[in-house]
């Protein structure tokens, strides 16, 4: 055995090991020797993907297909890590050359239908995904990615059908029970919702988070008076602002109740009603007989449809924050926001293009303020919009900065972010761009949500159809310009 060879084999042995690291290196060691390897290429693109190193596992794909234009696995891997890169179109053509290898092979087939419905060919990737079920009737990673194009597509029953089947053939499969809670909550059925996304802890995005305290307990929503009950934010701000509703009916069954947020919720949260005592996550240790994390909380309390929780105003602007806000009394002031974090999973469908979303910025009779946050809050300047709009948020340290510039503004239009629910927190009147694929609290077919009742919903007719959505905001606003004194 030469140099090369085994210096792979000690590679594939680390790999085998859990010690992907030190694969790696082996591999590039070994390929340094003897470039001429597709399964050494193939090696290394495989702990490059384990890795996150998505380009990185592409190239090594591409080198292994080159050296063997019939290595069926590289094709079929190249696709899914081109897909996941962020790359949907040389990706499909990727698994469509690994399909031409092998007809008979259901993984392939899920990667393709994955990168065809990042490329927006829905047809297609349904098309993959039912061959898929038809190669393997089992096959749970194929009936769920079907569930969810359905979902996407608006065909929701047939996706919650879908989704029950695919749970009870795999009843631990906590992907499919969190996906189908999120159907049955954009459908309305609240309380089974609410009941499979406690299957949320045991997911890949999750597990391991789940907390546990070997001296309290998790609280089942029991009046506990004298007790203290420690309530958590787990996951984004949208989702910690939206539950925070919760905290005051909480405290009207437990003696004290201490809440721990994200650092820059401090200041917002800070001395609201039902809140004993606020620490700010990873800084203090506090002692409690009972906790929660903020997603349960629905669960806890039974939320129905028709009982949400839903104060018109349940967080205020802190008046003492001095908000650099020149607001034009004699014009209508708004604030905006047209993307969310691109990190999101759905940012691409949530978020809208500038260069569409400018179209509302026309209006003359309308004083435009920005709240966007990030790096694409800078596409103002590209577009030469610095001047006509207040760029605000480059002064936001926090929250509770946004709440206090918001409270000056007579309406927020905004795509779906925190931002969004910061507004809806406050009362205050806020329009929300919807994708025609909406996050399940959004629900589906109307205009009013029953978690924000100053929220009106501005859905797309059809998938990617930002045009429409934006054109009508327009024209309403121009409307709402007209009826600003009888407000």
């Amino acid at each position: 055995m030469n140099r090369a060879t085994e210096l792979h084999e000690q590679g594939i042995a680390l790999a085998r090991g859990g010690d992907v690291r030190g694969a790696l290196r082996l591999f590039d060691a070994a390929l340094e020797l003897d470039s001429n390897q597709p399964v050494w290429h193939f090696n290394r693109g495989l702990s490059c993907q384990r890795l996150g190193r998505l380009d990185a596992a592409a190239v090594a794909y591409q080198h292994a297909v080159r050296l063997e234009p019939g290595f069926f696995d590289a094709w079929s891997n190249l696709c899914a890590a081109l897909k996941a890169a962020g790359r949907p179109g040389p990706a499909v053509e990727a698994g469509l050359r690994a399909i031409q290898l092998n007809r008979e092979s259901a993984g392939a087939l899920i990667n393709l239908g994955n990168a065809q419905k990042a490329f927006g060919d829905w047809p297609g990737a349904e098309g993959a995904y039912r061959r898929a079920l038809v190669l393997e009737p089992g096959n749970p990673r194929a009936g769920l990615n079907l569930a969810n194009t359905l979902r996407e597509d608006g065909r929701l029953p047939e996706a919650v059908s879908m989704l029950r089947e695919v749970v009870r053939r795999s009843p631990d499969f906590a992907e499919a029970h969190r996906d189908l809670a999120f159907a049955l909550l954009l459908s309305g059925n609240l309380p089974e919702g609410w009941r499979e996304n406690e299957w949320r802890w045991k997911t890949g995005d999750l597990v391991g988070a789940q907390r546990s305290y070997p001296s309290a307990s998790a609280w089942t929503g029991e009046e506990i008076p004298g007790r203290t009950l420690f309530l958590y934010t787990e996951q984004g701000y949208g989702d910690a602002i939206q539950f925070f509703r919760y905290v005051r009916l909480a405290a009207q069954r437990a003696g004290r109740v201490v809440v721990e947020c994200q650092p820059a919720l401090r200041r917002l949260f800070d001395g609201c009603e039902g809140v004993s005592q606020l620490v700010v996550r990873g800084e203090h240790s506090v002692e409690f007989d009972f906790f929660s994390p903020f997603l349960s909380l629905p669960n806890v309390f039974g939320t129905e449809l028709e009982t949400i929780p839903a104060p018109v105003c349940y967080l205020q602007a802190d008046r003492g924050i001095e908000a650099r806000v020149p607001v034009d009394p004699a014009r209508v002031n708004v604030g905006v926001v047209w993307a969310g974090n691109p990190s999101h999973l759905n940012d691409a469908r949530r978020s809208v293009p500038f260069e569409i979303f400018r179209r509302i910025l026309e209006s003359e009779s309308v004083r435009f303020y920005s709240l966007q946050a990030g790096a694409r809050g800078e596409e103002l300047q590209r577009a030469g919009l610095g001047e006509r709009v207040v760029d605000l948020a480059t002064g936001f340290t926090d929250f509770a900065d946004t709440a206090a510039a918001m409270d000056r503004l007579d309406l927020v239009v905004t795509v779906d972010t925190s931002v969004a629910h910061l507004a809806g927190a406050m009362g205050k009147p806020v329009w929300l761009l919807l994708p025609f694929a909406p996050d399940w609290r959004w629900l589906l077919g109307r205009e009013t949500s029953p978690w924000y009742p100053s929220l009106r919903l501005y859905r797309q007719p059809a998938r990617d159809g930002w045009g429409a959505v934006v054109d009508r905001i327009k024209a309403e606003l121009e409307r709402f310009v007209v009826d600003r004194p009888s407000r």
